[in-house]
């Protein structure tokens, strides 16, 4: 089986979402794949001047080349299935394709995404909808968007959830003291570990956090905000500024797994209040690195955590408020959660996923593109 998977969104130096899904997948087929399979890693000429972030994986089975195909088409050598991690759909002549889907947040939850970007998003979805030859949808509830707008791909369209890489495991003292000195934090913190963007919905956060220091027991207690800057973000930041627990705010940007597995096993609570994740992969990285989780009853979050995290209603910050309490109070409660997500977290693997991938990739070679 000779398959092309388009590798272009790889191309960055700091690798969150989807980026880190096509990484981790390349390096997990690794182990699946069969003797004679081939993987040519794709990535689109407008990626080239970014090639000191392409992915190197130590097989010989695996080779990098360029395409485009869309003005002056330039088609990989041949292939019998290609795959579009991002979305969108590489558009090979005669070569079945499989694509997967995040999330259709930008679509369903007003207010989070210009006019603009709905109606491009809207656009790939179509796509993928009729001429994908398999559908991959990162969660039920995913699938489920998917299908509320396309129906007619039910047939292709199949669940395959994100993995759990090794190193996410509880850190050892020294290791968690190292991430607290990195950012900064003295304290007892929350973390929250994502975009800083609108579609996180990070104001219940922010009130609750505002609520819990307003009492004196709570009075050394932190909020860690791990991730880029993006649409939406300057709100979040004005939110914070014009509160007076601004001081208490650590605003990381960025971080890497060697600082974010630390981060993860030091911290009081992980929260995680989105109203669409399509599956939420930071919440079993913090059940795997024990911590314990509170999530939104909202999108796939509850479902990706799976009875393991305390949940409350996604704009509700009292209720994140009160759901925290017995988390920062309570050792026989946070004792509880630690050890139901840590179970939870063991159910999900990288080599989990590359198997039900390829064998997508199978479906998709046998069956062709849709007519």
């Amino acid at each position: 089986m000779r398959i092309g998977i388009d590798c272009s969104c790889v191309a960055k130096q700091e690798r969150t979402g989807v980026a880190r899904y096509c990484a981790s997948l390349l390096h997990s087929l690794v182990s699946v794949l069969e003797p004679d399979d081939k993987v040519a890693m794709l990535y689109r000429l407008s990626r080239f001047k970014k090639r000191r972030w392409f992915e190197e994986v130590a097989d010989p089975r695996f080779t990098t080349c360029a395409f485009q195909d869309r003005i002056g088409a330039l088609p990989p050598r041949k292939l019998d299935v290609v795959h579009g991690p991002d979305l969108r759909l590489p558009s090979i002549p005669r070569v079945p394709a499989v694509s997967t889907v995040h999330d259709l947040s930008a679509l369903d939850v007003p207010g989070i995404a210009r006019e603009a970007f709905k109606e491009k998003k809207l656009r790939q979805l179509a796509v993928v909808a009729e001429g994908a030859a398999a559908i991959l949808c990162i969660s039920e509830f995913t699938r489920d968007a998917f299908l509320s707008r396309f129906p007619a791909a039910e047939a292709r369209a199949r669940v395959l959830p994100l993995g759990l890489a090794p190193r996410f495991v509880p850190q050892s003292d020294e290791q968690i003291a190292a991430a607290r000195a990195e950012i900064g934090v003295k304290g007892r913190y929350l973390l929250f570990v994502g975009q800083i963007a609108a579609r996180k919905n990070l104001g219940p956060l922010i009130d609750a956090f505002i609520a819990l220091r307003a009492e004196a027991r709570f009075a050394d207690l932190e909020l860690v905000l791990a991730g880029p800057v993006q649409t939406g973000g300057a709100d979040v930041l004005a939110r914070i500024e014009s509160s007076d627990v601004a001081d208490a705010v650590r605003m990381t940007g960025f971080v890497g797994d060697d600082v974010l597995t630390g981060l993860y096993s030091g911290a009081a609570a992980f929260c995680f209040t989105g109203k669409a994740e399509g599956f939420g992969l930071p919440i079993l990285e913090a059940m795997a690195c024990a911590c314990p989780v509170v999530v939104a009853d909202a999108g796939a979050s509850a479902s990706t955590a799976g009875g393991a995290a305390a949940v409350v209603p996604p704009d509700d910050a009292g209720a994140l408020r009160d759901a925290l309490v017995p988390i920062l109070d309570d050792a026989a409660v946070r004792a509880d959660l630690v050890a139901r997500g840590r179970t939870r977290a063991a159910r999900f693997s990288w080599d989990a996923t590359a198997r039900e991938t390829v064998a997508a990739y199978r479906f998709a070679i046998e069956t062709g593109a849709p007519a």
